[in-house]
């Protein structure tokens, strides 16, 4: 399953069917009788203060959107995420990347299994540049075992990485997308195709990761970009319903909002079809830029303090909580962040009121 490359294909059309309140608990029942709790069972990404509001992880069916600025570390979040869920064994992950190739990727959950003291310090686990820095050396130490696996096993943090992707390495896989053919029919493709008799989920429950919306193959031409969100939009929530799945795809901001001293959900490319589509809306924002200024002027240690973190704000939430703003330490040199999120305790700016910015 790596890279999608047939003619797009129109999703199914499938026709509405009628059920009375008996047929739906009829059918319920046999469900859980089954043993097939998907639907009443949430999906943690382990991060216990999300997850807490949340109300407990994603769940059956859910569409949930994560946005931010350039750079502040969306893809690591997500991939972070979709690793945490394949540890727990309790989904099969699937991981469509549109910006980067799977070797990439594999490099990075290399990266982010490489740490052991959770310290943040560079000698703690492998930066990308130190996996590169390591292949090449070990191809000049050992001519005849130069292979990517054996320079990694040389090193204890590489050795480290691969022996704990290994327990999981089946329940997440890799999708190098591509924006001209890996359209909606192609992602419940591969979504059809991992749930097969001869596919690698068997009963387990499936979470897609896209990364990222806008970069979905459309039949909207390109320059009606808002209406290509809408078709992406629309089209992974059906797949999202229709599959009985979760969906976590990453949207870019329009750029308007990339000039916004603090993202928010307004500042996304079909904002109010976002906010009737997705069930979860998740933007970061770095805390110094959002943070009130009081809260630096008064303490300049706090600026300094303040750079190491990400601010994941809960803007929508259907299951739980919403309007609720996390604190996430960063350690992007390892494409990770802590898991021991904090309610932000600081006082931030709206993001709306342009007088507070500045």
């Amino acid at each position: 399953m790596s890279e999608i490359e047939h003619q797009p294909r129109r999703p199914r059309k499938e026709a509405a069917s009628m059920q009375s309140f008996d047929e739906i608990v009829a059918n319920l029942d046999s469900r859980v009788l089954a043993g097939d709790l998907q639907a009443f069972r949430p999906i943690p990404t382990h991060f216990p203060e999300l997850d807490a509001a949340l109300g407990g992880g994603f769940r059956q069916g859910q569409l949930i959107l994560l946005s931010g600025q350039a750079g502040i570390g969306k893809t690591s979040l997500a991939m972070q995420i979709a690793r945490n869920i394949a540890c727990s064994h309790q989904a099969l992950c699937l991981f469509v990347c549109y910006e980067h190739d799977t070797d990439y990727m594999a490099q990075r959950l290399i990266s982010m299994e490489s740490i052991e003291r959770d310290d943040g310090t560079p000698s703690d686990g492998l930066r990308l540049r130190d996996i590169a820095d390591l292949v090449s050396s070990h191809q000049v130490d050992a001519p005849n075992d130069a292979g990517f696996a054996s320079a990694l096993a040389a090193d204890k943090r590489g050795a480290r990485a691969l022996e704990r992707i290994s327990h999981y390495s089946r329940n997440i896989l890799f999708i190098k997308g591509n924006a001209f053919s890996t359209d909606l029919a192609a992602l419940a493709n591969l979504v059809a195709e991992a749930r097969a008799p001869a596919g690698p989920t068997g009963r387990r429950p499936v979470v897609l990761f896209v990364d990222y919306l806008q970069k979905i193959a459309a039949t909207t031409p390109h320059s009606d970009e808002e209406a290509r969100s809408i078709e992406a939009l629309e089209g992974l929530k059906d797949i999202a319903l229709g599959e009985g799945i979760i969906v976590m795809a990453i949207v870019a901001a329009q750029v308007e909002g990339l000039k916004s001293q603090r993202l928010r959900l307004e500042h996304l490319l079909a904002s109010a079809e976002i906010a009737y589509e997705a069930d979860i809306v998740m933007t970061m924002n770095e805390k110094y830029a959002v943070v009130d200024r009081q809260h630096i002027e008064f303490n300049r240690y706090n600026a300094q303090t303040f750079h190491q973190f990400v601010v994941l704000s809960i803007e929508k939430n259907r299951m739980g909580s919403d309007m609720v703003d996390l604190e996430l330490h960063k350690q992007l040199q390892f494409c990770r962040f802590r898991t021991d999120a904090e309610r932000v305790k600081e006082s931030l700016i709206s993001g709306t009121d342009k007088s507070m910015s500045g």
